[in-house]
């Protein structure tokens, strides 16, 4: 994950750079694939990320006692940048072209404290001495994880259903990062859920045998 960051930051000042540019030239499928473009790097990053574990759990959890910890903590950053990307596209998008939506800055704060506070969390369970690096605390993370996959999927949902996807309001370039990072965000969640249970099972195994 680490050797990825680099990528991952160029990718989302990259999207957020191209996004406002087809914003400012009213280029909305252009804008679209510049934010769906980055959702696709961050699937791929957190597939990266999980593979190991998704091939061989027991290879991974034995080579790695902290594996669960380590993957929980590259995890939380993937879905923390997710929200900063998030935050930063809306906040450019509406700052700097000639579009404006009220809701904007309500939104991108709220990512930025969501982002915050899964890095607290990453930051947290490198601490040794912290409750959260606990078996139970790791698997509430999974059910948050699945919860939110699951929370993303009814918001896509809806927007989708309601029609506000193709508005042509100044919401449309808020409705493509909702979009992309809803994708990217169930994603991520659910690879992150599976990887912890096959990380929980792999333990139960070597401890029964």
């Amino acid at each position: 994950m680490e050797s990825r960051m680099p990528v991952v930051i160029v990718g989302i000042l990259l999207s957020i750079s191209l996004m406002v540019w087809c914003v400012a030239g009213a280029a909305k499928f252009a804008c679209l694939g510049a934010a769906l473009g980055f959702a696709m790097l961050m699937v791929e990053a957190a597939l990266a990320t999980n593979r190991p574990i998704l091939k061989d759990a027991k290879g991974a959890l034995s080579s790695d006692a902290e594996a669960p910890l380590n993957t929980a903590r590259r995890n939380g950053r993937l879905m923390a940048m997710v929200y900063a990307w998030g935050a930063g596209a809306l906040l450019a998008i509406y700052g700097l072209t000639e579009l404006w939506w009220f809701h904007s800055w309500q939104y991108a704060i709220a990512m930025v404290l969501i982002a915050g506070a899964l890095l607290g969390y990453v930051h947290l369970l490198g601490d040794k001495e912290s409750q959260f690096r606990s078996d139970l605390s790791l698997d509430v993370s999974a059910y948050l994880a699945m919860a939110q996959a699951a929370g993303a999927a009814m918001g896509l949902g809806f927007l989708i259903g309601s029609g506000k996807f193709a508005s042509i309001k100044t919401d449309w370039p808020a409705n493509h990062v909702f979009i992309a990072g809803g994708l990217a965000l169930i994603v991520i969640s659910v690879i992150a859920a599976i990887t912890h249970l096959r990380l929980r099972r792999a333990a139960a195994d070597s401890n029964g045998a």
